[in-house]
């Protein structure tokens, strides 16, 4: 079985701010691999989706296209 990638508006919504992948982990309080991770559509916690979504101030559901509890 194939490693799923993630779909995910995370680099869009970080450029958008005019924020490094440091910056953005900074304020989610999360090193920069995990960031860079999610940009990647490399799966990560949803703990760490939550803390990225809040740095944003954007919804969840708005960044993370499809999310493993989504699909049913």
């Amino acid at each position: 079985m194939g490693l799923k990638f993630v779909k995910n508006r995370v680099r869009e919504f970080r450029e958008l701010n005019a924020w490094s992948i440091a910056e953005l982990a900074r304020r989610a309080e999360l090193v920069p691999q995990t960031i860079s991770k999610m940009e990647r559509g490399i799966p990560t916690s949803r703990n760490s989706k939550l803390k990225v979504a809040k740095a944003l101030g954007e919804k969840f559901e708005e960044i993370f296209l499809e999310d493993d509890t989504s699909s049913a």
